[in-house]
């Protein structure tokens, strides 16, 4: 949305608290902010989407729907999606800031100028015209450890931001020292480790930006010391495993005494944890928390203990057959209201059993892809990614809502542009998406992608 630099700045504030409610407002207000105010997540999101919120302060413990939900409902849709987010609570910062990766911490008790000034800081720079870059290249030319040491000497602040052709990382200096970096899903340390271990692709270096959290403590020197130890033994590991986008399955619990010799137990348990279907080395290494050389430790351990296999392919079922894959790929697209943008999507409604059941079917779908990140639980069921379809360039994302009866109506705003909803094992009605229905047999892979084809319907017609 494009926003002249002289309109109010949007704000919403989210708290039970009417104290906090109106001295957030007055003051907001007397800056030139344009103030909305909920007291509950529900009507939150509500006057978020309706006003396109520039900037959100939630309470913690906001009602209705828990923090983090609060959040991921904000990300996805497309009048929210770049809001900047505080949130505020009486917890360390630090326990704020790791609710989530688009939270800043404001810690009550607060003065209500501070964070006004804050605030319209934030909509000052949202609205400045972004600086060019200063510095770009090639990293076949220039190291990012050179660059990194360069920055460190001069005390630069800025955004890095490094491109290859299988990675797009983002590092973030502050006085010349390295407090950030974020690569796919992973961030902090680890996203700094992956990204300097890269030594083909491009760099741009954008002065002046500055992160939105700090993830990393440790000094620059020491980080790159490390980095380098890291490259090193990584490329070692890989050798022994199979290649990153090979799927791989658990064919048997390991005994502990097996992998104590790791000094690893908690990467250890965290992989087995994630194992429960096939999943590839690369998605292990963006699942599990630890940085990826401990993840490699451990999964060339469990493969040397034959505890981890290929997984085999057979037996899986095909959504649809190649020459109909361009009449799935333009139903998909339908799928969406006519004139609104936003993800080919898909709903998928149930309770939570019904959906964990659902998603073990879909692995047996040759063209699903599962998402790296399971859905979180809210009410009776789950919400947030299952995972999408490819369908010949066009993915179709399956997205897990909850069927609890005061969340339906608020399925419309969790689809985004979407309208169209799969329940699982329930009768359930909906004012304004179409609803089809997965039959009894869903838990099987051939019943699911029978239920998928109904509920994208290449051969009909959406009104």
């Amino acid at each position: 949305m494009t926003v002249r630099s002289d309109e109010p700045g949007r704000v919403l504030v989210v708290d039970e608290d009417y104290d906090t409610l109106d001295v957030l407002a007055r003051t907001l207000r007397m800056m030139g902010a344009r103030v909305s105010l909920a007291t509950d997540g529900q009507s939150g999101l509500k006057h978020a989407v309706d006003m396109a919120a520039e900037v959100v302060l939630v309470d913690r413990d906001v009602r209705v729907f828990d923090i983090r939900t609060f959040l991921d409902v904000l990300t996805d849709n497309p009048r929210t999606a770049d809001a900047h987010v505080f949130v505020l609570g009486r917890d360390d910062p630090s326990e704020l800031a790791a609710l989530h990766g688009r939270a800043e911490p404001i810690v009550k008790p607060f003065h209500a100028e501070e964070v006004a000034a804050r605030v319209m800081e934030v909509i000052r720079a949202r609205r400045e015209p972004p600086k060019g870059p200063e510095l770009e290249g090639d990293l076949q030319q220039v190291a990012l450890f050179d660059l990194l040491q360069v920055f460190a000497a001069n005390q630069r602040t800025g955004q890095l931001v490094v491109e290859s052709a299988t990675l797009r990382g983002e590092v973030w200096v502050v006085d010349g020292r390295v407090v950030d970096a974020s690569s796919g899903l992973v961030s902090g340390e680890k996203a700094l480790f992956r990204v300097l271990a890269l030594n083909q692709g491009q760099f741009v270096f954008h002065p002046d930006r500055r992160p939105l959290r700090q993830r990393i403590d440790a000094p620059t020197e020491h980080l790159l010391m490390e980095a380098v130890r890291h490259v090193d033994e990584r490329a070692e590991l890989a050798r022994g495993l199979p290649a990153a986008g090979s799927p791989l399955r658990l064919a048997f619990q390991p005994d502990e005494k097996a992998t104590e010799d790791l000094r690893l137990p908690e990467v250890v348990r965290d992989v087995l944890g994630h194992l429960d279907e096939a999943r590839t080395v690369s998605e292990l290494l963006d699942l599990a928390s630890a940085h990826d050389l401990d993840v490699l430790r451990v999964l060339r351990r469990l493969v040397e203990l034959e505890a981890l296999r290929s997984n085999d392919a057979a037996g899986q079922v095909r959504l649809c057959a190649d020459e109909e894959v361009p009449l799935f790929r333009a139903a998909a697209h339908r799928l969406r209201r006519p004139g609104v943008e936003g993800p080919v999507r898909l709903g998928v409604a149930g309770s939570a059993k019904a959906v964990r059941h659902f998603g073990r079917a879909l692995g047996g779908i040759e063209e699903f892809v599962v998402a790296t990140k399971p859905p979180v639980a809210i009410g009776s069921g789950v919400f947030g990614p299952l995972g999408h379809l490819a369908l010949g360039g066009t993915d179709l994302e399956l997205f897990a809502l909850p069927t609890d009866e005061d969340l339906r109506p608020w399925w419309g705003a969790f689809l985004a542009a979407s309208r169209v909803v799969l329940v699982l094992g329930e009768d359930v009605e909906h004012e304004d998406l179409r609803v089809a229905y997965a039959g009894d047999e869903f838990q099987r892979p051939q019943n699911a992608a029978e239920a998928l084809r109904e509920a994208i319907g290449p051969t009909r017609r959406h009104g």
